[in-house]
């Protein structure tokens, strides 16, 4: 019996219903899908030729290291009357943008933004200033657990001649992240009392007050140290630098910091000038360094700069050097003296010594460079290049439970002359020293090249040019319409 046509047309209604009901769910399934790869999978992608719109990698590097979760409220309104207070927002909100995608890990967020209208949002623009003692508007706040801190306006941009050259976002606003969330800060001392160099000295050639501003900015707290008048050297020293003496230690105090780096597992950074007695020779042995009374000479052309200092491009597999050989990143020095691994130290299972920097094929370490002129190699007397100008010295506590303790560190480098003023900021040598420091202190997930300025651009046109700009615009589309009727007209006919 045949079925009627009433059920035929039943059935084939059911199997629509179905059918639209099966491609419904398959739509919504196929935008979950999408939505969920394009929230866990995805990559993003400056194009602009700065990075502009990148964190340097030292900045996420800090941000991966947060603990606690940190909150950055801005009160500038959207829509101001003063143009100069627009750009600011307009950067911050690029810059902050950044930040936040930076702080998202394993689904949590550990960087919120929040931009507050003052004006419009009353009852938020109230707990605020309940909350941080808010008294001007057009504040950023940077705040974690019960530790905040503002940002001032003045210090977002950089000046030359009274034009905005730069914006040093980015550099300041990991600082103050560093700031809020760091909650027992890494204390370096620098050594005086023997003509080193100082961190409140401006001058080109023998200052390091950008070295404090650089340090600072990093938050690491910063001090003095003299030995004649410490006993020891103190407890909360987490580092200690010893910037260039120009005059020898007393064995005294050579004592006090050879106890500090076998006792206490010291941490030391030393930057010792050619010409000059250190008086440091013990404490070099017992770290396997030799520091020996010699000035660098090198006449390759690829390693010699215009002004003289040598272009450093040799540099050994280390953590303190990886970076700077991965991004092919040169150093510049001043002349500087051998430093290398001691052949004659005390054989000792827990100590690592490695020569992290050398010179080129065509130096020597020249040892009558006090009386010799010019100098000339002696194959009896000099020692023949590549010549080792750094070290890096480590020695384990031992093992406990399978375990190895970490002990003390040293970095010995054979010139100062990189970290001055003058030098600081040039090629690579900002990063072979926070490196160093970095490297020092056990912190080697932050061992990254520095923070990069965000580079602002505007873009200043008259009013024929904008109306110049909006007729080419206009053009497009009109020139477009014109061939598509055209060609539609051809296939008419």
């Amino acid at each position: 019996m045949k079925p009627s046509r009433f059920n035929e047309f039943r059935f084939a209604r059911r199997f629509r219903t179905a059918n639209r009901a099966v491609q419904i769910l398959l739509s919504l399934s196929l935008i979950i899908a999408l939505n969920y790869i394009s929230a866990n999978y995805f990559k993003r992608i400056d194009l602009t030729k700065s990075g502009a719109y990148t964190l340097a990698p030292e900045s996420k590097a800090y941000i991966r290291e947060l603990k606690e979760p940190v909150e950055i409220i801005v009160t500038i309104p959207k829509e101001t009357d003063d143009d100069a207070l627009d750009i600011i927002r307009d950067d911050l909100n690029k810059l902050l943008r950044e930040y936040e995608f930076a702080g998202m890990r394993d689904g949590k967020a550990y960087i919120t933004v929040e931009f507050v209208d003052i004006y419009r949002q009353r009852k938020r623009a109230q707990e605020l200033a309940t909350n941080y003692n808010l008294t001007k508007e057009n504040a950023i706040i940077i705040t974690s657990g019960d530790k905040v801190r503002e940002i001032s306006q003045v210090g977002l941009y950089e000046y030359d001649n009274g034009k905005t050259r730069g914006f040093r976002g980015e550099q300041i606003f990991t600082s103050a992240i560093l700031d809020v969330s760091t909650k027992n800060p890494e204390k370096i001392y620098f050594l005086v009392g023997h003509g080193e160099m100082r961190l409140d000295d401006v001058d080109a050639l023998r200052g390091l007050s950008q070295l404090e501003s650089f340090l600072r900015e990093r938050n690491f707290e910063l001090a003095t140290l003299d030995l004649a008048i410490n006993a020891t050297v103190p407890e909360d020293a987490s580092l200690l630098v010893v910037p260039s003496p120009q005059a020898s230690l007393q064995p005294e105090e050579v004592e006090k910091l050879r106890r500090y780096m076998s006792d206490r597992n010291g941490r030391m950074i030393m930057l010792i000038d050619p010409g000059r007695r250190h008086g440091m020779d013990e404490l070099f042995y017992d770290w396997g360094v030799l520091a020996e009374d010699t000035a660098v000479i090198d006449t390759g052309t690829d390693f010699r700069a215009q002004g003289g200092d040598l272009i450093i491009r040799r540099f050994a597999d280390h953590p303190i050097t990886q970076l700077l050989i991965d991004y092919q990143i040169t150093a510049l020095f001043g002349q500087p003296r051998s430093v290398r691994v001691d052949p004659s130290s005390a054989n000792d299972s827990r100590l690592q010594v490695y020569q992290l920097i050398g010179t080129s094929e065509q130096s020597w370490a020249e040892r009558d460079y006090r009386t010799q002129t010019p100098a000339a190699f002696d194959p009896q007397r000099d020692q023949k290049g590549p010549v080792s100008i750094a070290t890096v010295s480590s020695r384990n506590s031992g093992t406990e439970l399978g375990i190895t303790i970490p002990g003390g560190r040293m970095v010995v480098f054979g010139n100062s002359d990189f970290i001055t003023n003058n030098r600081l900021r040039a090629f690579g040598n900002h990063t072979l020293l926070i490196n160093s420091i970095n490297w020092s202190l056990d912190r080697t997930s932050l061992l990254n090249i520095p923070t990069r300025q965000l580079e602002s651009y505007q873009i200043v046109m008259s009013e024929i040019d904008l109306q110049r700009m909006l007729t080419y615009f206009a053009g497009i589309p009109v020139i477009t319409a014109f061939f598509g009727l055209l060609i539609f007209l051809i296939r008419r006919h």
